[in-house]
């Protein structure tokens, strides 16, 4: 396991991820060590309970997470991963010298 950062790229309010789920939100997150381009979905809760934050304003918030970055979650779930965040919680800001400016 090693320290992670993932980021909610969108928030969602839907339907039940899976039968046993009682929370309809869900966010979009990427862990670009598992890969630059794919978006998981998953539950908004465990988001919204680390940062202190409701989860329809999650979106572009950075967290850090323990995540096994050898074993990423398989491409055949569609309808929503149940994924797990070790050890989640809220990224510290970027410092001002790591931000471009040029942009």
């Amino acid at each position: 396991m090693l320290t992670t950062v993932v980021t909610v790229l969108a928030v969602g309010d839907g339907g039940p991820l899976d039968c046993c789920d009682e929370d309809t939100a869900h966010v979009w997150v990427r862990v670009t060590a598992w890969s630059p381009r794919r978006a998981f979905l998953t539950g908004a809760a465990p988001f919204a309970a680390a940062s202190g934050t409701p989860a329809a304003e999650l979106v572009g918030v950075r967290f850090l997470a323990d995540l096994d970055l050898d074993d990423p979650p398989g491409n055949t779930d569609t309808a929503g991963e149940r994924l797990q965040w070790p050890n989640l919680r809220q990224a510290p800001p970027l410092p001002d010298e790591w931000k471009r400016t040029d942009a």
